[in-house]
């Protein structure tokens, strides 16, 4: 009797780890590794892509229709430098792309306040602009309206 509760209790777990099919969270960043260990860790995730935008080096990768991330690395000159920023859009039900920014400085401490504060903004800005074609598409028209 023991075995088969056993054994009904494992094909069980199978079936429901199977079908859970779980998504693997968004990295955060742990600024106890440092400038160097941070950009080494980044460039290690699985499905990291890097690419630089505005003489920026940026690992971005992703969990489709789930979250995105994009991990940028300041530069000599940028307010803030040596910092490395994590954004994350997570999707919300309604299809909102909110978007949550995480820093780590190892620079001029006193910069790292207005850092913060324009990453804060950019957030706020980069949701609003979701949030607006969000509207927009159910506007425009709902996938369960009839088709003409």
């Amino acid at each position: 009797m023991r075995a088969r509760l056993g054994l009904l209790a494992v094909l069980m777990l199978g079936v429901c780890h199977a079908s859970a099919g779980p998504v693997a969270a968004p990295p955060v960043l742990d600024c106890s590794k440092g400038f160097d260990g941070l950009q080494k860790w980044a460039a290690w995730l699985p499905g990291a892509e890097r690419t630089t935008r505005d003489g920026q080096d940026i690992i971005g990768l992703a969990a489709p229709d789930v979250w995105r991330v994009e991990i940028t690395f300041l530069q000599t000159g940028d307010p803030g430098y040596p910092a490395i920023i994590l954004r994350k859009f997570l999707k919300q039900v309604t299809g909102v792309w909110t978007a949550q920014s995480q820093a780590c400085s190892f620079g001029d401490k006193a910069q790292f306040p207005a850092l913060l504060a324009r990453l804060k903004a950019e957030d706020t800005r980069l949701t609003n602009v979701s949030r607006e074609e969000a509207d927009r598409q159910k506007r425009d028209g709902s996938s369960l309206s009839p088709m003409p």
